[in-house]
């Protein structure tokens, strides 16, 4: 699971999240885009970003792999800041 949630960030809907650490996430938006979200990980932290309007009306076009990511990763980056990466558990080199 963690390889497959690692593709995320390294090739997939979430390439904006990466921030040079192992992480591991997971992209959401749901219909007429009115909500969007990164979850994601790494061998330190879990966190969670969601963005939406409490209305629930549509934004323009906000996906997971957009806003969320980036904020996700600005997140990341400081709450990382003095940490020594660190490999998640089944994505080490084999």
């Amino acid at each position: 699971m963690n390889h497959m949630m690692t593709q995320v960030i390294a090739r997939g809907t979430g390439t904006a999240a990466a921030f040079g650490y192992p992480a591991a996430g997971k992209t959401g938006t749901s219909s007429d885009f009115r909500d969007a979200w990164f979850m994601g990980f790494t061998a330190d932290y879990v966190t969670g970003v969601w963005v939406g309007n409490d209305s629930g009306a549509g934004m323009k076009n906000v996906t997971g792999g957009g806003l969320p990511a980036h904020i996700w990763r600005d997140v990341m980056m400081a709450a990382h800041v003095g940490h020594a990466p660190r490999d998640l558990p089944g994505t080490e080199p084999q």
